[in-house]
């Protein structure tokens, strides 16, 4: 009988509920007859838990096929007793032979690994279990009298937690009591029959090892020593041992008792740990790109679409050397061809460059196309192949699936957890870039805003998300990109307003100017328009 022993314990809510304990005997006659040497058939039955649940549950055990039980000789030897036949029944017959010799004893171990040294009973509970809905009968006893008929019973009690809220990137979980979980156990015969195996003081913590496939809920079920528990805590790790978060289990006190069967549930805290990704930046929890996306011909990124590529820098542009040497002037850039662009329509792929109103993307208020591709102007033919992609999110589309367009939650939440700051970058033949540097607070600290410009180095623009104002492209004006200097205005992924005859798509949209004018700014111009994109990382 291995870790799936007890019938499916699956709750929905934690604590406890009370039910009976009983035997089940039958009057079923098999015919054997009983001897304590040689060929012996013992027919061995499990005693049921008393179960604490919040559903309906038997706290029934069933043996399963393969199963085997230690039968102790009177001279202190152990024979192996396997099952036989297919298991999952509360009552099974297991066969062994006492060598010539040696007579049978009075007690009969689950599992094999148990044994009886002296009148000491060695029980040892694993360092590392699985995730299982089922019950482990870790270690149970059965006295062997003059009858063929033998009843175990339970040496621990038993608990299953049903955790929610699991991180994708968990690899273990690791449960820690103020007593040992895990480790070898000596406990006087007599002891154990009447009290089952005590907790102990102890510090042995049980893991739970996840398998690389797993869902966002799992339950765990493990044996655990009588006694009195303060605490039980659940700690997440991922695979370089990083803690993703750590919850208390228990709510108050609790008093395991022999042969108990309780259930808990638990939502793990929602954590999960970001690192350092080479291209981006991460503030406010998000993985930026430290460019914005440009189509430049002759420039490919790895992995892009032939001619696109992130910027080089934070705060770089089309026509950025060409900026104002005052940081509050307008430059109007009038480009004769799309050879370099870096304003694009909203929703374009096929031709995100003109503001043509076939060429941008046309769908119903709310929709969201981060990540998305379609094969039709209104969205109502996804695709996944970039290669039939005429429509939606020309960052994923650019970058083979490599980076999106950020969504309207994403604006929201750099709105709400980043600093501000007003700043401008000088280049090297003494023209001013000025754009807004979001960063991430020190911990416990408030997001702050400072509107006073100061001058940013690249160290400091490498601390943050730098969003350059590089100006916008009006619906009405095709090639000149008008503002640059004085406004940055970047596509989210959502539209603002749907489609119909007589009402054009509008993208939403955050407009930078200063440190306390980067609002959304929506229906001044539809997805006709020209804006910047700051592509979001894919696989963070």
């Amino acid at each position: 009988m291995n870790r799936k022993h007890f019938m499916a314990w699956y709750f929905a809510s934690a604590l406890l509920l009370g039910a009976g304990c009983n035997d089940s005997n039958s009057d079923y006659d098999p015919g054997i007859e009983f001897s304590k040497t040689g060929e012996v058939t013992l027919i061995a039955s499990i005693r049921n838990c008393t179960t604490r649940a919040s559903l309906v549950n038997t706290g029934e055990a069933r043996w399963l096929a393969g199963d085997a039980i230690s039968v102790v000789c009177t001279d202190g030897s152990a024979v192996e007793f396997a099952l036989d036949g297919t298991g999952d029944t509360r009552r099974a017959f297991f066969k062994g032979t006492i060598p010539d010799g040696r007579e049978m004893g009075s007690y009969a171990l689950y599992p094999t690994t148990t044994a009886l040294s002296g009148s000491n009973l060695q029980v040892t509970l694993p360092a590392e279990i699985e995730p299982a809905a089922t019950g482990s009968c870790s270690a149970m006893i059965a006295p062997i009298t003059d009858s063929y008929e033998i009843t175990f019973q339970h040496l621990f009690s038993y608990m299953t937690i049903q955790f929610s809220n699991v991180s994708p990137s968990t690899e273990k979980i690791e449960l820690k009591a103020d007593k040992s979980l895990s480790g070898s156990f000596s406990v006087p015969l007599d002891e154990a029959l009447n009290n089952g195996i005590a907790a102990r003081d102890g510090s042995n913590t049980l893991t739970v090892v996840l398998p690389e496939k797993k869902e966002s809920t799992i339950s765990v079920s493990f044996a655990l020593p009588v006694g009195e528990y303060n605490s039980l805590t659940a700690t997440a790790y991922d695979a370089e041992g990083e803690n993703l978060g750590e919850v208390e289990c228990l709510a108050a006190t609790t008093h395991a008792e022999l042969a108990d069967l309780r259930a808990l549930n638990i939502s793990m805290p929602d954590y999960s740990p970001q690192k350092p990704i080479e291209g981006t930046v991460l503030v406010a929890g998000i993985y930026w790109a430290t460019g914005n996306l440009q189509h430049i011909e002759g420039q490919t990124d790895e992995g892009f679409q032939t001619g696109w590529r992130i910027a080089p820098n934070q705060w770089e542009y089309v026509n950025c050397e060409n900026a104002a040497d005052d940081p509050q002037k307008e430059v109007v850039f009038q480009p004769t061809d799309y050879s370099q662009c870096d304003h694009f329509n909203w929703g374009g792929i096929a031709n995100p460059f003109d503001e043509d109103a076939a060429s941008s993307l046309v769908v119903e208020v709310g929709t969201d196309i981060s990540g998305k591709m379609y094969t039709s102007q209104d969205g109502s033919t996804p695709t996944t192949d970039f290669g039939e992609a005429r429509y939606g999110d020309l960052a994923f589309w650019a970058s083979k699936g490599q980076w999106r367009m950020p969504t309207k939650a994403e604006f929201e939440q750099l709105k709400a957890k980043a600093s501000v700051q007003f700043g401008s970058y000088r280049l090297e033949n003494g023209k001013i870039i000025v754009g807004v540097l979001f960063t991430d607070p020190e911990p416990d600290q408030q997001p702050t805003v400072n509107n006073t410009i100061v001058e940013l180095t690249d160290d400091d623009i490498a601390k943050g998300l730098f969003l350059p104002r590089a100006g916008r492209r009006y619906n009405v004006q095709p090639f000149n990109v008008n503002k640059q200097g004085q406004q940055g205005v970047y596509w989210g992924s959502e539209a603002i307003t749907g489609a119909g005859a007589d009402q054009p798509c509008y993208g939403m949209v955050i407009r930078i100017e200063s440190a306390v004018e980067y609002d959304y700014w929506n229906k001044a111009y539809n997805a006709t328009a020209g804006f910047s994109i700051r592509p979001v990382y894919v696989g963070k």
